[in-house]
């Protein structure tokens, strides 16, 4: 019989798990895990209106490529850009007109560069609305329907026109889903693209989306898509004019995309997911619901993409049920297990069903260990079918005891425990002297063994073993003392074993606490009793940081006495910040590793004491701090005055010359030199003046000495000998020559040197000198002064003896061809021959001849031709070879043939 219910079962839950659930379109439903559901359209092929637009009689306008349509009337007034139309053509190329004259005729396709509003370009264009104007080709084999149809009631009817999936006219691949709605009353026009065909090889890619009035001064195009490349999917547009009775003027605005579609339109089912399914005659079979909650819902399709939604969705709720099972333990077959459904997942309140025994509360209880099933049903009929084993097991034995409190002792106790205690349990410790109690008492250290049965069956043994409390152990720990001399140290002892609580007792501590805290360098003993009188004893010793040393302090020192000088001390030992105090002589001056010191006299007494934070005992150091005997500049010259150049030298005389480390001469001129040591310096002065000497000596100890030496020497001037002469250059026909000495003042001696004159020598200030005539040359005259000082100067210079110029030119010349007299020959000498010019001239001024060169002839031509007989003159201009002097010679040449 549990057999066969057990079965029934599981044929239930298969039932539930797997039964489809069938809706129409638009219905929510909640389902199990595991089952299917079939959506079916219920509504028709165009699905229910709330997600679009749907044209159920549209009448189709048949359109070849680029052509208007006949006159199509709206069915309602509609005022556009202030005037009312019933009528209007509709392009094949997604436009539409309200000027009829072009009905049935050719619709434009091509736009150029013409942008909106244009009163000369894209005339077509005048009193139009565009929603993507571009060349597109309805008679296409591949191309969809231009369908329209007027929908509602007065007065909120409205014109609606689609484009269904029109493509092309070059990239026929490529189509537009497009479409209007015109609204009655309200005058507003609304414009949807599904889908935008795009070629850019054709017509530049372009189109145009808006309105123009008629005239072309007005437009409201959608920015960005005025004749330019744009693409669009799903997008909506509205044209609201200002006022339903002023439509001069529109707002453009993006509203959501509505779909507009008709009979025959493609449509495939979709879902929140994104995933898309055929439309399969308006059925959708899902066999696996997506977790969660899922929207299914019909969209329309057209030139390959998705083009919107067209009806309601359905949102599907996927819940399933979890459950997990617990049991407890069944003690040596007795009935005593249970086993409890735990629900994880789903919607309460919850049902369950055990198998086997048919309990229906979540826990089913006085079980037998075993396999058990238990189905659990949920608010929404969803189940879950979980198993449990309710394991079997003997009764759990153990024991305790108590330890004996000292060693040898008799005070320990053993208990036995039956886990759980199942029907009356009897105990018998046989090697305890037969005691029948739960608990043995009296029991010293040992093995011990207790027989526990029970009224059910259960028996087993339990076995203990008592043992003594362990001795005391202990276990110090020192802590040195903080300070060098100081009492913090600490010692702590942490015993093991034994009972507590301890006492102790400190040797060199009035601590009785497990740790002394006051305690000096050196070995202490605590003494620990536990409280059943146990004495043990523990021994530690603790160090303290090393005395306080100074180690290293700044040795004695030789400083200037315009100088500081740094001082260092460096300390060692103790435990805590250190302070240097330092003194002067006795007076503190300052703290710090590092001090400054300024002494006002020799033999100063500088002492550091070194002191830490933790007060243990100070040390001190001392150096001492002396001056150097000072260095008196001193420095004597060889001589205290000298002609120009004047060379001197400085013998350094300065007292200490050991101690001198350099000495920087400044000698006046504006010269200075650095000497290392104590050496003497030698300088040359070249300018006549007195000149004062300043020096600077540095001390090896740095100690700077300066001294200031008034006129020390002086540079007597040199005369400056000099004299002209009185006639130089001179000609060789006047070679007396008087010297004119122009020396300059205080000269008192004059020595004259002039080979080849005669004299050849003198001393007068102003002496004659006779040169040899008729005879060119140049002649090297020295003269020497002196002044009583005896300084001399020396000058030279160069008499030119030169000869005169000499021109001689005949008057007349008889170029007659014999071998005598052809040519007009001159001679000229004492000239610059590159400064020579000579010109003939017929008696009216004409230039017949030129020349530069000295050596030059005439012939008596003119350019190659012969002159007649007569009187002709020349000029000629030339330089002294020996000076810038200009002469001019001119004179007349009778030429006879």
């Amino acid at each position: 019989m549990k057999n066969f219910k057990l079965v029934l079962v599981s044929l239930f839950l298969s039932s539930l798990s797997f039964a489809q659930v069938q809706v129409c379109l638009g219905t929510d439903v909640t389902v199990c895990q595991g089952q299917t559901v079939q959506i079916t359209n219920c509504g028709g092929a165009g699905g229910s209106p709330a997600g679009g637009i749907f044209l159920n009689a549209p009448t189709d306008v048949s359109l070849t490529d680029d052509s208007w349509s006949p006159v199509i009337n709206m069915g309602f007034n509609f005022n556009f850009y202030g005037s009312n139309y019933n009528q209007m053509l509709i392009g094949s190329n997604g436009i539409v007109t309200f000027n009829l004259g072009s009905a049935g005729g050719y619709c434009p396709w091509s736009l150029g560069a013409t942008t909106l509003p244009s009163t000369t370009g894209l005339t077509h264009c005048f009193n139009s609305a565009m929603v993507t104007h571009q060349d597109l080709n309805p008679s296409n084999a591949t191309s969809g329907p231009i369908q329209y149809q007027m929908l509602g009631t007065a007065p909120n009817r409205m014109f609606v026109i689609l484009y269904n999936g029109v493509t092309m006219f070059s990239c026929t691949s490529s189509c537009s889903y497009i479409g209007y709605i015109f609204y009655e009353t309200t005058n507003i026009v609304e414009m949807f693209i599904g889908e935008k065909g795009s070629c850019p090889s054709w017509n530049g890619g372009q189109a145009i989306q808006g309105t123009e009035n008629n005239g072309g001064t007005v437009g409201h195009i959608t920015p960005g898509r005025n004749n330019t490349v744009w693409t669009a999917n799903q997008d909506g547009r509205r044209w609201t004019p200002t006022a339903p009775n002023n439509t001069s003027n529109y707002a453009i605005t993006t509203i959501p995309y509505v779909n507009i579609n008709a009979p025959g339109g493609a449509l495939q089912w979709q879902n929140n997911l994104g995933q898309t399914f055929p439309y399969n005659n308006g059925v959708l079979n899902i066999t696996q619901v997506p977790p969660g909650v899922t929207g299914y819902w019909l969209t329309g399709t057209s030139c390959g993409v998705g083009i919107g939604s067209v009806s309601d969705t359905t949102w599907i709720t996927r819940t399933s049920v979890n459950a997990s099972a617990t049991a407890t333990t069944d003690y040596c077959s007795g009935g005593s297990g249970t086993a409890t459904a735990n629900p994880l997942l789903g919607t309460p309140p919850f049902s369950y069903l055990w198998s086997p025994g048919g309990q229906t509360t979540q826990t089913a209880t006085n079980l037998v260990a075993g396999n058990y099933q238990v189905l659990v049903t949920d608010a929404n009929g969803c189940t879950k079918t979980v198993s449990v084993v309710v394991p079997n097991s003997g009764a759990t034995y153990s024991g305790s005891t108590t330890v004996v409190s000292c060693p040898g002792g008799a005070d320990g106790t053993a208990t036995a425990t039956m886990t759980p205690s199942l029907g009356t349990v009897s105990y018998n410790w046989y090697d305890a002297g037969g005691q029948t109690t739960q608990t043995a008492t009296g029991l010293s250290a040992g093995t011990y063994h207790c027989e526990v049965s029970s009224s059910v069956g259960c028996i087993d043994t339990v076995e203990v073993i008592i043992t003594e409390i362990p001795p005391m152990v202990a276990q110090a720990v020192g802590q040195d003392v903080s300070c060098n001399s100081g009492s913090d140290g600490v010692v702590a002892v942490n015993i093991v074993g034994g009972t507590g609580p301890y006492s102790y007792a400190w040797d060199n501590s009035s601590s009785t606490a497990q740790a002394a805290n006051d305690l000096s360098a050196g070995t202490h003993t605590v003494t620990i009793t536990d409280a059943n009188n146990c004495v043990i004893t523990s021994t530690t010793t603790i160090g303290e940081p090393a005395p306080l040393a100074i180690t290293s302090l700044t040795p004695d020192q030789t400083i200037c006495p315009e100088n500081s000088t740094m001082l260092t001390a460096i300390g060692s030992g103790g435990s805590s910040p250190y302070t240097f105090t330092w003194t002067e002589n006795g007076v503190v001056i300052g703290t710090g590793s590092t001090i400054e010191v300024d002494p006002a006299a020799t033999n100063a007494v500088y002492c550091v004491t070194l002191s830490e934070a933790c007060g243990s005992p100070t040390t001190n150091d001392c150096m001492n701090i002396v001056f150097p005997t000072a260095i008196v500049p001193m420095f004597v010259p060889d001589k205290t005055w000298s002609c120009e150049p004047g060379l001197f030298t400085f013998a350094n005389t300065s007292n200490n010359p050991n101690e001198i480390q350099s000495v920087l001469f400044e000698f006046g001129d504006g010269n200075q030199e650095l000497l290392v040591g104590a050496a003497g310096v030698t300088h040359q002065y070249d300018n006549p003046n007195p000149y004062d000497v300043d020096v600077t000596v540095t001390s090896i100890y740095g100690c700077v000495y300066t001294g200031h030496f008034e006129d020390i020497v002086s540079v007597i001037a040199n005369p400056v000998a000099d004299f002209n002469m009185s006639a130089n250059p001179t000609t060789i026909f006047e070679t007396t020559v008087t010297m004119q000495d122009k020396s300059s003042a205080g000269v008192v001696s004059w020595q004259w040197n002039s080979p080849g004159s005669v004299p050849s020598t003198s001393t007068y200030d102003n002496p004659t000198f006779q040169f040899p005539d008729g005879i060119v040359d140049k002649y090297v005259i020295q003269l020497i002064v002196q002044t009583p000082e005896g300084c001399v100067d020396t000058v030279e210079r160069i008499l030119a003896v030169n000869s005169d110029i000499l021109f001689f030119a005949p008057n007349s010349f008889t170029p007659d061809d014999d071998e005598f007299n052809q040519t007009w020959d001159f001679s000229i000498s004492g000239v610059d021959e590159y400064n020579f010019e000579l010109m003939i001239f017929d008696r009216w001024g004409e230039i017949l001849w030129e020349t530069h060169d000295i050596n030059a002839s005439w012939d008596g031509t003119y350019n190659g031709k012969i002159l007649p007989a007569g009187t002709y003159t020349w000029v000629a201009r030339v330089k002294d070879v020996y000076s810038d002097d200009k002469k001019t010679f001119n004179g007349s040449i009778y030429m006879n043939r």
